[in-house]
């Protein structure tokens, strides 16, 4: 029941001058090994949590290939295909939510009961809860760790050093 489907990305028009080099050393930072390296195509594990083997790993296959559309063969389209779907339980992103409109809610309600100083208290720590939910959300969500990875590499490939 806890293993998910496999998951797929790519990415179009990556340049592949020194791609190679570029997966070795991205697949280093995250704390995981190469398995098998093959023509165009290279097998790691990463590990679930960035630098902690112990937490587990996740099997990777990252495969490369000249684009079809554009006659340039220093681009390429990158597939990444992992053994599972790495994305954060959607259950405990409601669950966080939740806790954020419920503490939005006390601290809305806490100046009608003037008497009773716990409901200040909970209003307060309820409005701090509802603000933290707010400035976490606003973080652009992400795919996981294979995502990630993949997003990296093509930025890393590009040049792109945002």
């Amino acid at each position: 029941m806890n293993e998910r489907a496999p998951l797929e990305l790519t990415e179009d028009r990556v340049p592949v001058a020194g791609i190679e080099t570029a997966i070795g050393e991205l697949v280093e930072l995250y704390g995981g090994e190469v398995t098998a390296e093959r023509e165009r195509a290279r097998d790691f594990a990463l590990p679930l949590r960035r630098g902690n083997a112990s937490a587990g790993a996740v099997e990777c296959t990252l495969t490369w290939a000249p684009d079809a559309a554009v006659s340039d063969v220093a681009t390429a389209t990158v597939r990444l295909v992992a053994n599972r779907d790495l994305d954060a339980p959607k259950a405990q992103r409601v669950l966080f939510l939740l806790a954020g409109v419920i503490g939005a809610v006390l601290f809305t309600l806490w100046p009608f009961f003037p008497h009773e100083r716990e409901f200040g208290t909970l209003g307060a720590l309820g409005g701090i809860v509802a603000i933290a939910v707010y400035l976490l959300t606003l973080r652009k969500t992400s795919g996981g760790i294979a995502a990630d990875f993949l997003q990296r590499l093509a930025k890393h490939q590009r040049g792109d050093r945002r």
